[in-house]
């Protein structure tokens, strides 16, 4: 798991600055869209380690929460349904997720945002990931685990009940 979450953070932010300099590279953004971006950087930068890492629980519980419900959907428009509300809500509530952060923060860096390296790391990064990683895991995964049980153990007693077969439950 831990091998996963390192190479998947990794790509992601290695995958974010590609999207950033191809976008500077470009000149897309327009004078608005710039001064946007440089106030939306400068904002995230500047929450306080706690401020962050709320939001990033308050963020991340919700987009768990929208994967959870596109995954119960048995149609392509019953999954976009399913995790367009919860990615709305996080956006438009104004909290943090660590991948979303490294698109934006940087392109503001880029773009003149009075914001450094090392603040956009310790000040939004760190905590937001944090917080990020206790919404998905203790949240969700480990809240779903508690109510319904591990997986192996829900399967074995369906079949159980289904088939009427012996196996035994792990505890």
């Amino acid at each position: 798991l831990g091998k996963n979450w390192f190479w998947s953070y990794v790509g992601n932010f290695i995958g974010s600055l590609f999207l950033v300099m191809i976008v500077f590279g470009s000149g897309a953004l327009s004078a608005p869209s710039v001064a946007t971006v440089q106030a939306m950087s400068v904002m995230k930068s500047s929450l306080s380690f706690g401020q962050a890492f709320l939001r990033g629980i308050l963020c991340n519980w919700l987009v768990c929460m929208g994967v959870w419900q596109a995954a119960g959907a048995t149609d392509v428009g019953g999954k976009a349904i399913a995790i367009w509300f919860p990615i709305s809500a996080f956006i438009a509530m104004g909290f943090e997720h660590s991948v979303a952060n490294m698109f934006f923060i940087p392109m503001g860096i880029f773009q003149g945002a009075n914001v450094s390296w090392t603040a956009f790391f310790f000040s939004n990064l760190l905590p937001v990931t944090c917080g990020n990683i206790v919404a998905g895991s203790l949240f969700v995964a480990a809240s779903y685990s508690i109510m319904f049980g591990t997986p192996s153990n829900h399967i074995a007693s369906v079949l159980d009940k289904q088939y009427s077969l012996r196996f035994p439950v792990l505890p």
